[in-house]
């Protein structure tokens, strides 16, 4: 596997044989990209996507049955969904994907950062016809999901949800065929796949105020572009706190009870970086066994390879 993620603000995370290159600003590039090709169905897919993460709160294995409930109505009326909302059954879940143990979850103090290679086909192939995501948050409570979202066999889209922007939908909604630089093939396990190099950060830039950013490894110029960047203000107990948010590293998020046919799903080199109390960043680190698990609720995908558990890809 080849590959270069560079976090402008944490020290470099290099996969690979290329050097990292300069930082650079394209925040308003993206944001124009948003505007000229929007999703028509904006509001039905933000919608999904929060129940989605409603029902991943109802079925996740670190919530007491006893709390759940009481989790998942605190959550809905965080992101003013009404009652009836809460009760909708949705199916699908987890297809598959690595979570992080609960202290490993909440070990940083000024900072934390996910940088990992999305391995995201041009469409998901198989009996695909409903969203479909791959995605991922950097353990913070009101970090980022920067993702790749898939609905039936229609072109994916490039997508940046904030977690501290709950109300407002997507930051960023670009089809994915208008981000050709940002998409290389890569080869693990003796397979070819296309991926994208994302990196995700939360971090302490004053007294109070957090910043989150969200950077793509430009793999035609050498550089890692700065695509989103959100200051807002909070606190290291809310970032850590005992909450579902930020408890899912890169997984593959389904919206069907069973998948059959589709085309290798999964992440690569999944890596991240701890700013401690004093505000240093120490080494970049794959992703070990020990501080995550794999989850699975078993619609239908199927492990290739898993490298516990930095490397996965799967398909049905």
């Amino acid at each position: 596997m080849t590959g270069t993620v560079l976090d402008p603000s944490a020290p470099a995370r290099i996969v690979g044989p290329e050097m990292p290159g300069a930082t650079v600003d394209t925040r308003e590039a993206f944001a124009r990209l948003t505007e000229e090709y929007p999703d028509e169905n904006v509001e039905a897919a933000r919608h999904a996507f929060l129940m989605s993460k409603l029902h991943l709160v109802r079925t996740h294995p670190d919530v007491e049955l006893a709390d759940r409930e009481r989790v998942v109505t605190a959550m809905a009326e965080r992101l003013e969904l009404g009652y009836e909302a809460m009760r909708t059954p949705v199916p699908g879940g987890v297809g598959y994907g690595v979570y992080y143990n609960e202290v490993f979850k909440r070990a940083f103090a000024t900072g934390t950062a996910l940088g990992w290679d999305i391995i995201c086909p041009s469409a998901p192939g198989g009996n695909v016809d409903d969203y479909l995501y791959v995605t991922a948050m950097n353990r913070a409570v009101l970090g980022v999901e920067a993702f790749v979202s898939y609905y039936a066999q229609t072109p994916p889209r490039f997508k940046v949800y904030d977690w501290a922007r709950p109300a407002t939908p997507w930051q960023l909604d670009i089809p994915l065929s208008s981000l050709g630089p940002y998409l290389r093939t890569v080869a693990s396990h003796g397979e070819i796949f296309q991926v994208m190099g994302v990196t995700n950060t939360t971090v302490e830039v004053a007294s109070g105020t957090w910043r989150n950013e969200v950077q793509l490894w430009n793999a035609s110029t050498g550089n890692q572009d700065l695509v989103y960047q959100f200051d807002y203000a909070a606190t290291l107990a809310q970032q850590t706190a005992a909450d579902y948010n930020g408890s899912w590293g890169p997984i593959v998020e389904t919206f069907q009870t069973a998948y059959a046919g589709t085309i290798p799903l999964g992440g690569l080199a999944i890596s991240l970086v701890t700013r401690d109390v004093n505000g240093n960043w120490g080494p970049w680190g794959l992703l070990p066994w020990y501080n995550s698990y794999i989850r699975t609720d078993n619609v239908g995908f199927y492990v290739q390879f898993l490298d516990p558990n930095y490397n996965f890809s799967v398909k049905s």
